[in-house]
Parts: structure tokens; sequence; C-alpha cells
């Protein structure tokens, strides 16, 4: 069964609190995430375009119990060191059973430099990011660290510079916020991309959203003229608000992402491309793959689809997805694909169960043969992203 006995698919990482100071260019620290104060007095990060500040607190004490976490009033002494620094997430890994981390940056920070207007700014963040993930955090030990380097929002060309850096810098694997031509939506001009993953045999991973550069631009533009009200509703608190966006970002948005690499034959076209959704859960995709099968189907004789067999056959042979915990996934992992299933902590991020991972994988994973077993909790990700290689 190889080496490893658990991989955590999707982990997060805390930005510590001197990450900009120490690893943004001199020349940018003026249009830096600022550390600030909460309503509460805890920690806070204030991004481009929010006019209130976001608090620390839901990604940084994993462990404490659900009841007790708190989204603001929370400092970085409160935080567990493992949120932010590598060598104590590897203690907390090893308390936790975890053989290896596949690395995930705050959606938060990458959105900041994701959505600038200046190129230079982007990439100076971008770069940031990547330096202190690769030579920060995950130098205590590279093979349980697994960092996934992050592509620019710039278009085709640097998306495709930047997978050949992460190739050369020996990472595992990548992850595209955006469509890598910058559009949109899905385009002919993403081709040049797919086709470098696939040269490279790098798996490039989505994690949840898709958010154009124009779009995030539109996203601050309209924050300015409404005072940051429309990011989260007239009427609702921020925190219900952040929690309900976090509930229904899956369902709004990545059955069109995968839609749109399927029907428009992405995997027609690289048979060899493999593509990991994170942290979108597994329990709803059976229904999602039967309806595209269906309109397949019922449309493939006028429709001119590009593809040349049911789109579920693509999803098995080209896709894959993380979740933490998904007692109906697991009950109906035949029809998700046993294949195509990974498990992950999301650590530290308040839905985690560290650090009783065994117990709940034990728990959520009773009566799987064991085989299976292993292939969601560790196999799949193995393979997919090539941890022992």
């Amino acid at each position: 069964m190889g080496q490893h006995s658990i991989v955590s698919a999707d982990a997060h990482i805390l930005e510590p609190p001197d990450i900009w100071k120490n690893w943004l260019a001199d020349a940018y620290q003026d249009k830096a995430p600022k550390l600030v104060k909460d309503a509460d007095g805890g920690d806070a990060w204030l991004f481009a375009g929010a006019t209130t500040p976001d608090p620390i607190g839901l990604t940084a004490t994993p462990g404490m119990p659900l009841d007790q976490f708190r989204w603001t009033g929370v400092t970085y002494d409160e935080a567990r060191l493992g949120c932010y620094d590598g060598a104590a997430r590897l203690e907390d890994m090893t308390r936790d059973g975890v053989d290896v981390e596949i690395l995930f940056p705050p959606q938060r920070t990458i959105g900041h430099f994701l959505g600038d207007e200046d190129d230079a700014f982007v990439l100076a963040g971008v770069d940031a990011y990547n330096n202190f993930l690769f030579d920060e955090f995950c130098a205590p030990d590279p093979a349980r660290l697994v960092g996934a380097y992050q592509i620019p929002s710039l278009g085709i060309d640097t998306a495709v510079e930047y997978l050949h850096k992460a190739k050369a810098r020996g990472a595992k694997t990548v992850v595209i916020s955006c469509w890598p031509a910058g559009g949109e939506s899905i385009s002919e001009a993403d081709d040049r991309f797919w086709a470098a993953a696939v040269e490279a045999e790098m798996p490039v991973c989505i994690h949840i959203l898709m958010i154009s550069r124009a779009a995030r631009l539109r996203a601050r533009q309209a924050a300015a003229r409404s005072g940051g009200r429309q990011l989260y509703g007239e009427g609702t608190g921020r925190a219900g608000a952040k929690a309900a966006a976090s509930l229904s970002g899956v369902f709004s948005s990545v059955p069109s992402t995968i839609g749109q690499l399927i029907f428009t034959g992405v995997f027609e076209r690289f048979p060899g491309l493999h593509v990991a959704m994170i942290e979108i859960g597994v329990g709803w995709l059976p229904h999602f793959l039967e309806a595209m099968d269906d309109r397949y189907w019922r449309n493939r004789s006028w429709a001119d689809l590009p593809i040349a067999r049911p789109p579920s056959s693509y999803w098995f042979e080209n896709m894959s997805a993380s979740f933490v915990r998904d007692d109906y996934g697991i009950r109906n992992r035949h029809e998700v694909g046993v294949a195509n299933m990974m498990w992950s902590t999301d650590y530290p991020h308040h839905g985690n169960d560290w650090p009783y991972s065994r117990k709940v994988i034990n728990e959520t994973m009773a009566g799987v043969p064991p085989e299976e077993k292993h292939q969601i909790i560790c196999g799949n990700a193995v393979r997919i992203f090539g941890l022992d290689g």
C-alpha cells in the first residue's frame, strides 16, 4: 500500500503576521494586506476592496469545541503555531496521524493580489506567496508539506510561464483561481495551458471558485461605491453572510466549472490532463454526473458537442474531488468513483476534525473495504500528485 497511510488532499495556511514584510518586495509594502484589529480586539486582515477587516478566528484555533469557535476576538497569541509555522504544522500532523498535506493558499490573501489592476503587483504578490510557501513553510519537510504553486491572473503567457516555474521548482501541483487565459469562461486560448500541464505531467487544482481578474476588479469598484454592503448583503450580519457564502459557493459555481471543462472537450483534446476539484465535497456528484449524461444523450444529435463519450466518463478518467466529511458520499462512493475521491482535513479551518481525524475516518468509513478506504484516504492523492516520485 505504499509508504503513506493518511494524506490530506486539502489543507491551508494562516498567514504569519510578518509574511508580507518578509516576502513582498519593498516597493509594494504600502499595498500589502494590513494586519489590524477587528471589532472585538482580535487580529484581522484588511484586504483590497474591503471596508472592514477579515478576522482570523475561524482559521486559527483548530481543535476548539465547535460551540466555542469565535469569528472575531481571536489574536495571533491565541492561534495554534501550526496554523502558520511549518515545523509546528508537522507536529500537529503527527499528532493527527496525517503523513502528508497538500497545501492551498488563503483565498482572501490570494484574491488581494489576483484582482489588482497593476500587473507588476499581481506578480509581486503571487511570487511573495509562492516563495514563502516553498522556502519557509514547506522547508522543514517538503515531502510531507506539499505546496500547490499559485498561478497568476495575467493571461495565458504568464500562466504557462508560471506552470514551467512550478515544474522547475519541484512542485507536485499548481492551483488556478481563474481560467488560464483570463476569460470570464473557458476558451480555446486556455488550451496552451492544458497542453503545458500534460507535457509537464502536472495535475491542475481548482479550489472551489474561479473568478476572473476583471470580475475581482468589478467587485472592488462596486464595494467602493456602496461602502462594502453588497459584499455581505443588506440586513445580514457579516458572519452570517460569510457562512452562507461558504455553504453555497460550491453549488453556485463548481457545476459550471466541471461542465465547462467536460462539455468543451478539454479532456477529449488532452486525455492526459488531470484536474482536481478541491474542497467541493462528493456526495452531490452522482446526481450531477447523471444529469450531465442525460443532457448529453438527449442533445448529442444536434448540439455538435466536441466530446465522443458521455460526460461522466471524463469525470472518472480525468477529474477528482476532495472532501472533508461526507458520509453520504462515502456510502455512494462507487457512483462518485472510488478512484476519484480524496479525503482531507481542511486544517486549520474551523470545519476540520483535528486532532481526531483517525477517529472520524474510522467512524465514517466503517464497513468500507480496506483497499477502497486506503484509496480514499491516501492512495488516490499519492497517485494524482505523484507523492512517491
